[in-house]
């Protein structure tokens, strides 16, 4: 089955990026995504949102130097984040499943439709790859 990581950049719409090995991204994928280092922080969501019985959670991956770089707030996935209450987070983000050790993606239908419940906008698939990185300089 083809899996898909849901993309969300800041002030652009979200996107469904295809998983590198099957199931899974590489490390460097996710870093790309979110321009840096990586840290994986609670949803809101519980891992019956995959729709499969051997995910345990679902989780956010963001930018671990996020707040350190003054990255600009990300609405859509502070929507997602379990503690929005307490505290925000900034720049791109990316959702994911999580089975065992391992940070997998969604059936396309089941990204679609956690997308569409969560009022998060997606942009039509087929555009290819965009990275939203952090520049320094």
């Amino acid at each position: 089955m083809e899996r898909f990581v849901i993309v969300m950049p800041v002030d652009t719409s979200a996107y469904l990026l295809p998983c590198d090995d099957g199931d899974t991204c590489k490390l460097e994928t996710l870093q790309k995504l979110v321009g840096g280092p990586i840290e994986v922080v609670d949803s809101c969501l519980a891992g019956n949102w995959s729709r499969e019985s051997d995910v345990e959670a679902v989780k956010l991956v963001v930018n671990e130097e996020g707040k350190l770089r003054d990255l600009q707030e990300n609405e859509n996935a502070a929507t997602l984040y379990a503690y929005d209450f307490m505290d925000t987070l900034v720049g791109p983000a990316a959702l994911v499943a999580v089975r065992g050790e391992d940070l997998i993606g969604f059936a396309k239908s089941v990204a679609e439709s956690i997308c569409a419940e969560w009022e998060i906008p997606l942009e039509a698939l087929g555009e290819g790859e965009r990275f939203q990185t952090f520049n320094p300089d």
